[in-house]
């Protein structure tokens, strides 16, 4: 077994002279002869260790398994770090699975103890038969090509989608590395027999009632007994496939970016791209967006035929929202209504027509009166021009013959209708916005200055006709519109 490994480190370039390599360390058995195996080793590769134990607090003898770790710890002189959580409660909280409220909590401890200790990598005992069942699993779910690869030797895994779930910011890429991936069960408990090392049993692995557990128990040594090398063999071909699947990522990742737009991605540049790297450009739009958590292959062929829709189309993905606006696709977060704010609307407010900087619920208002106000015509422009050049469309400016003494501050309602700078017609607010193209899901939240019941301006856009300054302007209002 050690042979292995050393040759998995040195192919793979898993540890480095120098590195610092942190053992996730559950107890079982294969962790324990990982945690071992690489305390044998270290002093000749130059690099230090570390063993962290995450006890979950699901099985009742967890506490147990956490004295075992620290003591196994403890005898090599390594640096010990552990933490107990509470999965169960936490998955009925979030509303995960407990695998992945589990896999959630454990590696977020993993990555807060790599960054402390400056770890370069985290060491994990998948081995043969491990992968061989991922990729018979995926298999038999009816994965893409994505899912057969198997467990690779070395990956990052973006922890993201940990952080959005768990509402922590936590470092999120974490380096994990697999040397003992090259090897068997039977290799692990002989190297565990040999060096006579005692390890902690969890009884559930032992029990038939679930996929994983009947692919490990009865499935996978009924095909060993027409060929012994089957799960390396399968290992092996999952190898194989994830070089054709990492070309067709890359050539995803460069499409992405040139159908990136705004906030959002151009639809018709993604529909049109052959369906292997769709998908995939698709998959990484979701984890840079919100989540890949409970994704599977029926929501990325819905979330690809919406790409064929008409503006205003969405889907409701296990943890994200996708709309389509205005030739963009658009994902973000699935939130509650509560977080949405979609409960409640913020109140009206006013501000006086005088200078000064002035705080609303929807932002900070700067205003300025302008007396014997030089104005040139704005000739068809979206904005006035005065004496000092264009401003942006964040500033307005009306006539304070108009103003009056106050400026209410409000939020689009049904039925508002304006008549835009240099228009002839009074047009429905819905109908401006649809046509500038804004992004519906942002039109509730735009502040609108408000003079005697009238729309005046609209900050990031324009003035209202009606309110325009012109040649008879006296004195003006310079309105600032200043953000959150």
């Amino acid at each position: 077994m050690i042979e292995k490994l050393l040759g998995a480190i040195e192919e793979h370039g898993l540890i480095r002279k120098g590195d610092t390599v942190l053992a996730a360390f559950s107890g079982g058995a294969d962790s324990t002869a990982l945690l071992f195996a690489l305390s044998e080793i270290r002093e000749n590769l130059g690099f230090e260790l570390i063993a962290a134990h995450y006890n979950h607090g699901i099985r009742g003898n967890a506490d147990a398994d956490e004295s075992f770790c620290r003591e196994a710890a403890e005898m090599l002189a390594l640096p010990f770090f552990s933490e107990k959580g509470n999965v169960p409660e936490f998955a009925r909280e979030s509303g995960l699975s407990l695998e992945t409220a589990a896999r959630l909590l454990r590696y977020r401890f993993l990555s807060e103890i790599a960054e402390k200790t400056g770890a370069s990598s985290v060491a994990v005992a998948h081995h043969a038969e491990d992968s061989a069942e991922s990729i018979l699993l995926h298999l038999i779910r009816g994965s893409g090509l994505s899912g057969l690869t198997g467990i690779r030797y070395k990956n990052v895994l973006d922890l993201s989608y940990a952080e959005k779930n768990i509402g922590k910011a936590i470092k999120k890429d974490l380096v994990l590395i697999r040397p003992l991936l090259g090897c068997t069960k039977e290799e692990i408990l002989s190297y565990l027999e040999e060096q006579e090392m005692s390890y902690r049993t969890d009884e559930t692995n032992f029990t038939a009632d679930t996929a994983r557990n009947r692919l490990r128990l009865q499935i996978i040594p009924e095909i060993e007994k027409l060929n012994p090398a089957a799960a390396l063999n399968i290992v092996r071909a999952g190898e194989i496939l994830s070089e054709d699947d990492e070309y067709l990522l890359e050539k995803a990742r460069e499409a992405l970016e040139k159908a990136r737009s705004g906030e959002g991605f151009s639809a018709k540049k993604l529909s049109v791209l052959p369906d292997p790297v769709k998908k995939r450009c698709l998959r990484l739009a979701l984890s840079e967006k919100s989540s890949l958590v409970d994704i599977e292959r029926t929501h990325l062929e819905s979330l690809s035929e919406l790409l064929d829709m008409q503006s205003g189309a969405a889907l409701d993905l296990p943890r994200a929202r996708a709309r389509l606006s205005f030739g963009r696709l658009l994902i973000e977060p699935a939130v509650s209504r509560e977080e949405s704010g979609t409960s409640s609307r913020e109140p009206d407010s006013f501000i006086p027509v005088r200078d000064g900087d002035y705080e609303t619920p929807l932002g900070r208002f700067r205003i300025e009166i302008l007396s014997s106000f030089a104005m040139e015509k704005c000739n068809k422009e979206e904005y006035n021009v005065n004496k000092y050049g264009q401003f942006g469309n964040n500033v307005g400016f009306i006539d304070a013959e108009k103003a009056g003494d106050s400026l209410q501050i409000r939020t689009r309602r049904a039925g508002d209708r304006f008549k835009p700078v240099n228009s002839a017609f009074r047009m429905k607010l819905k109908d401006f916005f649809i046509g500038r193209k804004t992004d519906q899901t942002k039109r509730d939240g735009i502040p609108l200055v408000i003079c005697g019941g009238e729309i005046a301006f609209i900050p990031g856009f324009l003035v209202s006709d009606d309110f325009k300054i012109t040649e008879e302007t006296k004195t003006a209002v310079k309105i600032q519109y200043l953000g959150k």
